[in-house]
């Protein structure tokens, strides 16, 4: 049996190939795909030279090879390539449809990548799952953009029992917003951060080191016997150090300061750790930390900087476009698996 690949239709989400599937209302011939059941037309599908141009981008975008090898390996001009690949990172990339698995447990992982102080990008991710299921770029963890990811999601029909962020406070309006009293676990990582930075690594004052081995002993809480000894020694160092958390410099003009702020920081952060970052513990399959979705964010933080001759402009584009591979090779790896 001889099958014409020019002719061939395949999935814009996963690309693998499509049959008929009726007609549009337009009177377009309708695509399904057979792996992901999503349907097209037929004025979507990418044939022929244009197959082969996606190929190469991808390969251009994921593995970061340059002009010069897709050029020597495809047989195509460096300048062909290159208005090409312009052209797509011009348009977004299609839409695809992550199945959900069927679990009675289902939690969402939220959490930023910033690039400067000015651009964000909001990742959403569904804990022990590989593919990101939304990406917004937005100047800041604004609550109302990210409530319309999270409407965007429910209208996926995504259901979750549970949200681990970093606990911004966009975050949780829009969590409150879109699903209401759920269970919002706050990453225990970001807190203990937050609370180590303000102290500093390697602190000289005793009463430092202290209050550092207190924050160094979040992890060690796995119970709510633990949690409330933690309480009752976090609240006996702040009694005893009252005085050194309290004192003030003074200038000539009459200003004054405290001087231990960033100390004054850390007690803040970690006497709000009990109200929030130990969910965990009346949900024992809760994640305790957004680090699943640590190594994603790391790993997009460096793939646009392989092509230093990227333009800025091109670089929201160029990540949506790294989303959209990273998620259908994964998809197409878990399909090999259950064949």
């Amino acid at each position: 049996m001889s099958t014409n690949l020019k002719r061939s239709v395949f999935c814009v989400a996963c690309n693998n190939r499509c049959t008929r599937w009726g007609y549009h209302r337009s009177g377009a011939v309708r695509y399904r795909c057979c792996f992901c059941g999503k349907t097209q037309t037929a004025h979507q599908k990418i044939v022929g030279k244009q197959q082969g141009i996606l190929r190469w981008f991808e390969r251009y975008v994921l593995k970061g090879t340059t002009y010069a090898v897709l050029s020597e390996w495809s047989g195509i001009p460096i300048r062909t390539l290159e208005a090409s690949f312009h052209q797509l990172l011009d348009q977004n990339p299609p839409e695809m449809v992550i199945p959900q698995p069927p679990t009675e447990e289902a939690y969402l992982l939220i959490d930023g990548l910033w690039f400067g102080r000015r651009t964000c990008l909001v990742l959403y991710r569904q804990s022990g799952m590989k593919p990101i299921l939304r990406a917004s770029f937005m100047p800041k963890e604004w609550g109302r953009m990210i409530a319309k990811d999270l409407e965007y999601l429910k209208h996926q029909q995504y259901r979750f029992t549970a949200v681990i962020s970093d606990g911004g406070t966009g975050i949780q309006k829009a969590i409150m917003a879109v699903y209401g009293h759920i269970p919002h676990q706050i990453c225990l990582a970001h807190l203990h951060r937050l609370a180590t930075n303000a102290i500093g690594r390697r602190p000289k004052d005793d009463r430092v080191r202290e209050l550092k081995a207190l924050a160094d002993h979040l992890w060690k809480i796995e119970s709510g016997e633990a949690l409330e000894w933690w309480k009752v020694q976090m609240n006996e160092w702040v009694r005893q150090n009252w005085e050194f958390l309290h004192e003030r410099r003074r200038d000539t003009e009459g200003h004054w300061w405290f001087i231990h702020h960033g100390v004054r920081k850390a007690v803040r952060t970690l006497l709000t750790a009990s109200e929030s970052s130990f969910v965990f513990l009346t949900h024992p399959l809760l994640p305790k930390t957004t680090n699943e979705l640590e190594a994603t964010i790391g790993n997009l933080s460096m793939k646009h900087l392989i092509h230093r001759g990227l333009k800025r402009e091109r670089t929201p584009s160029f990540l949506r476009w790294f989303i959209f591979f990273y998620n259908r090779k994964i998809l197409s790896c878990r399909k090999t698996k259950e064949a």
